[in-house]
This record gives structure tokens, C-alpha cells and sequence, in this order.
């Protein structure tokens, strides 16, 4: 276990119990952290917390106890058991697809778990957490038993400011598609390939939102993945939805989901384009729709991204802006957690400015409850979701 000593006044967050310690605010290093775990000394000798350690991230340590605690798998099964706890009274009914484990906010810095049906995807984000990879499988294993558990290893290549690296050794996860259920609906998780780890499960309140709203209405559905939203919008009684995303497997999926919930997949609902050269051909040609859905990746993976992402996120949304009928519905989103929701709003009154459109906020839309945030790291929130209604 490595010891990293603070500098002299750097100990506030700390204090705080932020679980991020950034290496600026470390002196010095006694040990190797080759187990991955750290404890962090403040200036004056005392201990003051231990974690997960990243030697080549600017997050040097993610923080799992200021108490002296060990880390341990006492404490690994404790915080998951109640993890498991919270998720049995949040998941609504007709729905086997969740977040079990959501990071900081289930006090488990590094570490995401997702269910979909009887498969677990154990993702670790942190090189610090990967080193824990035996411990983190074993306390899984026992608290959410009869699990088929895949794990996921991006940690390293995120630390060291890269794309994350596919797997440890190269080993691959074996291709499959998982099946589960949400609010009644059918969906397959590609937790072979799949972004995130193989749904994007932060969409459920959005996407039980959509449903409400859709019937008899038209659905624009951008950077739609595995048609998500298309689905919900469908099963709610919508008049076409249709799906715009670059990845060819991504709409077979969303093909697939269609026909697996007996709803309408007609040819020309499923567009493989650039979201942003679609865009530019709907609005020359004048279309109109009743909803659009804009969901894009995350622009901004760091700060120097932020300028940039913000104005992706203009163009994107000032298109799009220009699709809605009146009294139609946009539902706009950012997943750059490096993007406040203040900016994001700022950056989303400016796009209606140039589109010349008045939109009047609905509803203010995150995820779920099964994607808890801590009140010592507000950093976690970071889905941004707004649903617009169209003014004129």
C-alpha cells in the first residue's frame, strides 16, 4: 500500500470526504501501490483516508473511506449489499434492467455494475480499481448471486488520458446480447460491443416520458443507438419513429428491438448518416416533426474539450430546433459531465436564438434513481436532459 502525503493546506476536500484527490495536491509517494490501494497522510502525519491508487491519472486516488477503515472484502460486500438494497425499492415493475452499482454515488469510486436479466457487467473504471479485480468479482458474486458476471477493465487507458483499453491482456468479452425487460418492453444489451456497457439504462425516465407524449405524434430519433426511444415512442402509439445514427450494428440492434416488441419496422425508419449532414438535409428540404430526440455522445471528455463541445452542442441543437412543429416537442441532452447544466442551458437559449425558435422548459430530466449522485461529489450528475416545448 502506498502512502501519499499532502501538502501543507491541501487536506480541505478531503475534509470534505470528496472521494477525487488530484495529484497536485500530493507531495510525496512512499511505497509502490502495486495492490492498487493507497492511504492518504496529511501533512502533519495523520492519516486521513484510503482508496483506490492511479499512479498515471491526474485522479491519483479515488477515496473509498475517511475513517481508517480498511478496504477490504468486508467492506466491498457491505457497500454493494446496499447498493442491492436501494435498487429493490426504486426499479419499477416490468424491469430487469438497472444500474446495481453507479460509482460515487453508491460509495464505490471507480466501480459501475449494470443487470441486464441474469447478466452482470462489471465495468472498473480506474487502474487503481482494476488491481482490486478479484475482490470486486467475489463480493459481486455473493451479493448479487446467480449473476452471469462479465467484467469490463477501461481503467488504464482512461487514467493515462487515452481511449479506454478494451480488456486486460486483450482478452475479449464474449459477443453476446443479453436480454431484459424495461417498464414492460423488450430490449438486448450488447455487452459484447456496446457503448457503455451495452444500453444506455440513464434514459429510462426519458424514455418513460417519451412514451407518454408519443401517440399519433411523429418521433425524429438522433444519434438513436439501438432505438431506445423509437421503441418507447412506438409502444406509446406513435405515428413513425425514426432512427439517425452512423453505426450500421447499432440500427441492426434497433431493428431488432422493433421487431422483438411487434412494432413497425419499415426500411426507411432506420437512416445511417452522419447525425450532422442528416440534420442539414431535413432543415433544407423543410421537414417538420413533432418530437426530436437529440441524445449525442459525450462531446467533452476534458476541460480543453469544453469550447468545442459547446459548440457542438449549439449547432446540433440549432438544427434540430428548426425540425420541431409548433407546439411540438425537443428533448436535448448532454452527457459531458464537464458540461454544467447551467452551461448546457446557456448553450441551448443560444442555438434557439440563431434558429429564431421561442421554447418554453417542460421538464428538467436526469437519470434515474438507480443513478444516485453524492452530495460529496456532485461531479456524478452528469446527464443534462431538457424537454422543450415549442413556442413558435
Amino acid at each position: 500500500m502506498i502512502r501519499l502525503r499532502l501538502k501543507p493546506g491541501r487536506e480541505e476536500s478531503v475534509r470534505r470526504r470528496h472521494p477525487w484527490l488530484f495529484s497536485g495536491a500530493v507531495a510525496s509517494r512512499d511505497g509502490d501501490g502495486s495492490d492498487g490501494l493507497a492511504e492518504v497522510i496529511a501533512a502533519d502525519e495523520r492519516p486521513v483516508a484510503r482508496g483506490a491508487y492511479s499512479p498515471d491519472s491526474q485522479i491519483l486516488a479515488r477515496l473509498w473511506t475517511f475513517d481508517g477503515r480498511p478496504i477490504d472484502g468486508a467492506l466491498l460486500r457491505e457497500r454493494l449489499a446496499a447498493a442491492r438494497s436501494l435498487r429493490e425499492k426504486v426499479i419499477p415493475t416490468g424491469t430487469t434492467g438497472y444500474r446495481a452499482v453507479n460509482s460515487e454515488g453508491d460509495l464505490c469510486p471507480g466501480v459501475v455494475l449494470d443487470i441486464f436479466g441474469d447478466t452482470a457487467i462489471l465495468e472498473l473504471l480506474t487502474e487503481g480499481t482494476e488491481k482490486w479485480r478479484s475482490g470486486l468479482e467475489e463480493a459481486v458474486r455473493e451479493v448479487f448471486a446467480g449473476k452471469r458476471l462479465l467484467v469490463r477493465q477501461s481503467g488504464t487507458g482512461r487514467d493515462r488520458g487515452g481511449a479506454p483499453l478494451p480488456r486486460e491482456g486483450g482478452a475479449q468479452i464474449e459477443a453476446t446480447l443479453a436480454p431484459f425487460l424495461e417498464n414492460g418492453l423488450r430490449f438486448f444489451a450488447d455487452v459484447s460491443t456496446g457503448q457503455k456497457t451495452g444500453f444506455y439504462l440513464d434514459q429510462r425516465e426519458n424514455r418513460v416520458r417519451l412514451r407518454a407524449l408519443a401517440e399519433g405524434r411523429t418521433v425524429l430519433n438522433l444519434f438513436s443507438y439501438s432505438g431506445g426511444f423509437s421503441v418507447a415512442a412506438l409502444a406509446g402509439g406513435a405515428r413513425q419513429a425514426v432512427d439517425v445514427d452512423s453505426s450500421p450494428p447499432a440500427l441492426a440492434l434497433a431493428r431488432e428491438h422493433r421487431r422483438e416488441n411487434r412494432l413497425p419496422a419499415p426500411p426507411e425508419d432506420f437512416v445511417q448518416e452522419d447525425v450532422f449532414a442528416d440534420l442539414r438535409r431535413r432543415v433544407a428540404a423543410q421537414e417538420s416533426w413533432d418530437i426530436v430526440v437529440c441524445d449525442p455522445p459525450a462531446f467533452a471528455k476534458k476541460r480543453a474539450d469544453i469550447n468545442r463541445a459547446a459548440r457542438g452542442y449549439k449547432d446540433i441543437n440549432r438544427l434540430a430546433m428548426k425540425l420541431v412543429a409548433t407546439g411540438g416537442w425537443l428533448l436535448t441532452c448532454s452527457c459531458s459531465g464537464l458540461v454544467s447544466a447551467d452551461l448546457f442551458q446557456k448553450i441551448v437559449f443560444s442555438a434557439s436564438v440563431e434558429a429564431g425558435r421561442s421554447f418554453a422548459i417542460a421538464a428538467r430530466q436526469g437519470a434515474g434513481p438507480d443513478h444516485p449522485v453524492s452530495l460529496d461529489c456532485p461531479e456524478g450528475e452528469y446527464l443534462k436532459g431538457l424537454w422543450l416545448m415549442a413556442a413558435g
